[in-house]
C-alpha cells in the first residue's frame, strides 16, 4: 500500500500543476482500529474497522477545490482531481474573498510514532480478557452500590501519506490507544458517577501498564465518596482550580478562541486584541505539539508544516494565534503547524494540540492560606464555551470547601460559569506544580483531533459557582 500511495499522491500533484492549479496537495490515509466495551459484567461489544482512501485539494483562481474517494487507485485519484478542479473553478464565479496561502517550505520525511506494541500484537481475546478484569475490579470496589459499570478500550493505527506541489513528501505512521472506566453508584436516593481514563501514543501496552487501582477501582471509590458529599453551595467564591480544571479553562475557554479561523470569521473574543494585556501577568498559555509522547503531539500537520511550540498568552499578553497556511497568509505571519484533518475525507482545519498554562511560583499550601470561605475544584471532565460571547461553563467531578485556610468537607454537583477574560484577569496565584493528564478527542466542525490539556493549580477571585444551597 505504502509505495503505491506515495506514487499516486505525487502523480496527482504533478497533474494538478499541469492543469493550472497554483497549489495542490494530496493525502492517502489508511486506518485500522479495534475497540472493546464491557458493561455490567458483559463483554457485549467488540468492534473492528478499517478505512482506506485519499483526497485531493487544489487552489485555482484563488479558490479551493476539495474531493475525496474511499479508494487509492490511479482511476479514483484522477476522478478526485477532476472534481476538485471543477469545484474550484465553479467557485471562482461566486467567491468574493479570494484565498491566499503562505508558501510552505517543502519537507521530505518519514515519521513513526507507535509505542512498544502494535495493535495487532495483542490478540483480541486478550484485550477482552483484560477489559473484563478492569470492570470486575471496579464493581468489587463499589461496596455493593454499583448500578452501572462500563470499561472500554480502543486502539488504532493510522498511516498518512502526504504530497504537495512544492515538493513535500511525508509519510506518518501513528498508533494511539484509549482506556476508560465509568462507574455509577446509588444509595437508594441518588446516583453518582465517576470517570477515569488513560490515553497514550502507543498500542495495547496501555492495558499492561495500567492497574485496576489507578482506573476502575479509583473511579468506583470516587463515585462512592460522592454519595456522602454535601451539595455545593451557590454564589460567588474565590476558587482554586486543580490542574484538570485549569486544563479545561485553557482548552475550552481560550484555546478555541485562539484558533485563527475563528478569529478571521469574527467568532472569537480575541479578534483585534493582539498585543493587549488579557490576563494576569503571572499567566502564560502555550499550545505545544512537539512534546514527546503527549497525546496531542505530532511531527507534521496535515498540510506538511512542522509542529511547533506556540505561546498564545505570554505574561498575560496575547502574542500569537494557531494557524494554517491560509490563516497565516491572512494574518501576515508564519504558519505554525496547526492544520489537521480527521481522515481522508476531511479538509485540514485549525486545531489545538497540547494546550496548557505554564507553572508559576506559588505553593498549593500558600494558595489556600488566607481563604476564609472558598471552593477547591477537581476532576475537570467537560466544559462548554460560547466562543463569540466569551462565556464558558465548566463541570467539576469533585470539589471541597475551603474554610479558614484549610481544605474542608467534600462537595458534589459543582459547576462554574464566568467570562473568559474576567477569569484570566482574576487569577491571583499560579501554582509551582504542573500536570497534563487530560488526553482526549476534541471536536470541531464534525472532525475530531487528539489533544491534551493541563497546567498548575491556580487561584481565581470571584467565580460564580452553581450549586444547590446558598
Amino acid at each position: 500500500m505504502t509505495q503505491s500511495a506515495e506514487t499516486i499522491v505525487q502523480q496527482m500533484c504533478d497533474e494538478a500543476t499541469r492543469r493550472g492549479a497554483s497549489f495542490a496537495d494530496a493525502r492517502a490515509v489508511e486506518t485500522v482500529a479495534d475497540s472493546v466495551l464491557v458493561q455490567d459484567t458483559r463483554a457485549n461489544k467488540l468492534f473492528s474497522s478499517a478505512g482506506f482512501g485519499m483526497c485531493v485539494r487544489v487552489l485555482v483562481d484563488h479558490c479551493w477545490g476539495f474531493a475525496s474517494t474511499d479508494t487509492v487507485s490511479r482511476a479514483g485519484a484522477e476522478a478526485c482531481l477532476d472534481e476538485a478542479l471543477s469545484l474550484a473553478r465553479a467557485s471562482a464565479r461566486f467567491v468574493e474573498e479570494r484565498v491566499e496561502i503562505t508558501t510552505p517550505q517543502p519537507y521530505v520525511d518519514s515519521v513513526r510514532s507507535v509505542g512498544r506494541l502494535m495493535p495487532e500484537e495483542m490478540p483480541a481475546a486478550e484485550k477482552v480478557r483484560r477489559v473484563i478484569e478492569f470492570e470486575a475490579a471496579g464493581r468489587s470496589a463499589a461496596e455493593g452500590r454499583i448500578v452501572n459499570s462500563i470499561v472500554s478500550y480502543s486502539d488504532g493505527r493510522q498511516v498518512e501519506t502526504l504530497a504537495n506541489t512544492l515538493g513535500t513528501r511525508i509519510r506518518t505512521e501513528t498508533c494511539r490507544s484509549v482506556l476508560a472506566a465509568q462507574m455509577v453508584v446509588s444509595d437508594g436516593n441518588q446516583l453518582q458517577r465517576a470517570v477515569e481514563h488513560r490515553a497514550i501514543v502507543g498500542g495495547p501496552e496501555l492495558l499492561l501498564d495500567t492497574s485496576a487501582d489507578a482506573l476502575s477501582v479509583r473511579a468506583a471509590r470516587k463515585a462512592v465518596d460522592l454519595l456522602s458529599a454535601r451539595k455545593c453551595p451557590a454564589g460567588n467564591f474565590t476558587v482554586i482550580f486543580h490542574p484538570s480544571i485549569t486544563g479545561l479553562l485553557v482548552h475550552e475557554a481560550l484555546g478555541h478562541n485562539a484558533e485563527a479561523d475563528a478569529v478571521w470569521a469574527g467568532q472569537s473574543l480575541l479578534e483585534g486584541r493582539m498585543g493587549q494585556q488579557l490576563a494576569a501577568e503571572a499567566v502564560t498559555i502555550v499550545d505545544d505539539s512537539t512534546i514527546p509522547g503527549a497525546y496531542g503531539s505530532f511531527r507534521y500537520d496535515s498540510e506538511g508544516t512542522p509542529s511547533s511550540r506556540r505561546v498564545i498568552i505570554e505574561r498575560g499578553r496575547l502574542v500569537s494565534l494557531l494557524h494554517s497556511l491560509e490563516t497565516a497568509a491572512r494574518f501576515a505571519v508564519a504558519p505554525n503547524g496547526c492544520a489537521r484533518a480527521d481522515g481522508y475525507d476531511s479538509k485540514p482545519i485549525v486545531r489545538m494540540s497540547n494546550t496548557f498554562m505554564e507553572r508559576g511560583s506559588v505553593p498549593f499550601e500558600e494558595m489556600i492560606r488566607g481563604i476564609e470561605r472558598g471552593i477547591y475544584l477537581q476532576d475537570g471532565h467537560w466544559g462548554y464555551v460560547f466562543v463569540q460571547k466569551g462565556q464558558f461553563i465548566c463541570h467539576a467531578g469533585r470539589a471541597n470547601m475551603i474554610e479558614h485556610g484549610r481544605i474542608g468537607e467534600p462537595l458534589r454537583d459543582v459547576s462554574i460559569s464566568s467570562l473568559t477574560l474576567d477569569t484570566l484577569r482574576n487569577i491571583d496565584a499560579v501554582g509551582d506544580d504542573f500536570e497534563m493528564e487530560m488526553p482526549g478527542t476534541c471536536g470541531k466542525d464534525g472532525q475530531g483531533a487528539p489533544t491534551d490539556a493541563g497546567g498548575p493549580h491556580v487561584r481565581v477571585r470571584d467565580i460564580v459557582v452553581g450549586g444547590h444551597e446558598a
